[in-house]
């Protein structure tokens, strides 16, 4: 009876692997371009800051929370919990640009999110507890204002159909774009006040803004891209935000949460490990 149930659960996880990694590629490739859009972000004839904001968000953080999942099923709280924010971003950026298709989006990111989230064994997602980072919480608060700032005006080109522009999937980029500034704020947030989640979300967030800030340095005037002064900001934020949550996720807080994971992995494994007799 015992080995049923273990091979019951591993049957599980790999369900749940596969179907990360299935996620991951269709966003990376088709229907989310994340990869594709990447690519063109230092080709002139395309708007490369637009391309850039469509493929950080569903590489960075949509594709990697996947992969995420596939590698580490039973320790994917960070990346279900970005996933579902994500998704809540998507979701508050289709009503606020007006571009309803964006709905569709976010509700296949929270299905999918939901979907990988409940690997045998998994972590609960208020795994590792909340407690402030005050140097993150620093910088995230000092990004909040502009990059919502951001994310309005990419909101308001999206209602206006500012020109020029892209259409990905039915979708107007400029309304994507603003769902980018508007994660970075809750992402950040989120990575400042989570212990469990620090360095992963963190980082990701780190990526997304200092990528971004190059491309709009690289490519001054470009639709959807900063001048150069907050571009050269925007590069500096995400790289001290990246590193910090790299730096400060690796703390002693995290250390006792890796602790407490294991003990409570290790108390999952006798429950299905083979009785006696069993």
């Amino acid at each position: 009876m015992g080995v049923g149930r273990v091979s019951g659960a591993a049957v599980l996880t790999a369900g749940v692997r596969v179907a990360a990694v299935v996620f991951a590629v269709s966003w990376l490739v088709f229907p989310g371009f994340g990869l594709i859009d990447l690519s063109v972000t230092w080709d002139p004839e395309w708007l490369v800051a637009l391309e850039a904001g469509w493929g950080l968000m569903f590489t960075v953080f949509v594709a990697a929370a996947f992969v995420r999942v596939a590698v580490r099923p039973r320790r994917s709280a960070p990346a279900v919990a970005q996933l579902l924010c994500v998704a809540v971003t998507l979701a508050v950026s289709a009503a606020a640009s007006l571009e309803w298709p964006l709905v569709l989006v976010a509700l296949a990111v929270a299905a999918e999110a939901l979907a990988v989230a409940f690997a045998p064994g998994r972590e609960p997602l208020r795994a590792g507890g909340f407690r402030v980072d005050r140097p993150l919480a620093v910088l995230a608060g000092l990004g909040a204002l502009p990059w919502l700032a951001y994310a309005n005006a990419m909101y308001a080109a999206n209602r206006v159909t500012l020109q020029p522009s892209d259409i990905s999937i039915g979708i107007d980029h400029y309304a994507v774009q603003g769902a980018v500034g508007l994660a970075l704020v809750a992402l950040s947030a989120m990575a400042a006040c989570w212990v469990r989640g620090r360095r992963f979300v963190g980082i990701g967030v780190g990526l997304v803004a200092a990528y971004l800030g190059l491309v709009s340095l690289a490519w001054p005037g470009t639709p959807g891209g900063f001048g150069p002064v907050w571009s050269a900001l925007s590069m500096a934020w995400g790289v001290a935000f990246g590193a910090l949550a790299a730096l400060r996720g690796a703390g002693p807080g995290t250390t006792r949460e890796a602790g407490a994971d294991a003990a409570h992995t290790e108390s999952i494994s006798s429950a299905v490990a083979p009785r006696p007799g069993g």
